[in-house]
């Protein structure tokens, strides 16, 4: 007679990276330079310049002349003449501000989930409290299979996924907008964004061991393959962040391929 069983195994990939980020409101530069100061004044020392259509997290307004603001890890004083809420700004009108919550998926004709419900898999996410992140497993053909939106302090498991090597891409950042022609869509950040594709290869492919025979039984066995990714991102007056995940910058339209 023979019988079945399976064991799942689980591999750890870790990416952690520290720091605190606002998560407030989103405002737009719109002087073609704007001076970051230690204080609200013009005699103040200038920490940062920033160049037209930027977007920073106002944090507070100080009073009816200056705001404090964040980006990147740089923070400091700015004009408030110098800077627009995003919502009254034209440039991004038809971005949608998106209410997504953790484990959701875009509903567009250019991403097709797909899953294998005989397979008891998972992708588990762990993410820190600076950044939300949108994650899409890709084939390595650069076809996006699953994509998930996990906010902040959150974690997500993304089950069922069909056999086959896999890679990631992974957005990280505040304020999710979405924008839609054609049901095509595109995924933004706009404060604080970073795009990376991983170059770890995940290997979801099920592990065929050499059968187990007990008296006149005969026990099949294999492996199911699961892996954790814990992502966090820190920010600094220097550098957007330092990822020790395997991993390389990409730009936005990059990552919506």
């Amino acid at each position: 007679m023979k019988k079945y069983f399976h064991q799942k195994f689980l591999f750890l990939l870790v990416v952690v990276l520290f720091n605190s980020v606002y998560s407030q409101d989103s405002y737009i530069v719109v002087a073609d330079r704007l001076n970051v100061r230690e204080s609200p004044s013009t005699n103040s020392e200038v920490i940062a310049s920033l160049s037209k259509d930027e977007i920073v997290t106002l944090v507070k307004i100080e009073n009816e002349n200056w705001a404090y603001i964040s980006y990147y890890g740089i923070e400091g004083f700015v004009s408030l003449k110098y800077i627009l809420s995003v919502d009254e700004s034209e440039k991004y009108k038809d971005w949608e501000k998106s209410r997504a919550k953790t484990g959701d998926n875009p509903e567009c004709e250019n991403i097709r989930p797909n899953y294998d419900y005989k397979i008891d898999n998972e992708l588990i996410v762990k993410v820190g409290y600076t950044a939300d992140v949108v994650v899409k497993l890709m084939e390595l053909n650069g076809v996006c299979i699953r994509i998930a939106y996990i906010k902040s302090g959150e974690n997500y498991s993304m089950k069922n996924i069909p056999e086959g090597i896999y890679y990631l891409k992974i957005a990280y950042g505040k304020d999710l907008r979405i924008f839609t022609k054609e049901n095509q869509c595109i995924a933004k950040f706009l404060r604080n964004p970073s795009y990376e594709k991983g170059k770890d290869i995940l290997d979801f492919n099920i592990i065929h061991k050499p059968n187990t025979i007990i008296g006149e039984d005969e026990y099949t066995n294999w492996e199911v393959p699961s892996f954790e990714l814990s992502l966090n991102i820190e920010y600094s007056k220097y550098s957007k962040h330092e990822n020790t995940f395997h991993s390389e910058d990409i730009s936005e339209m990059e990552f919506n391929k």
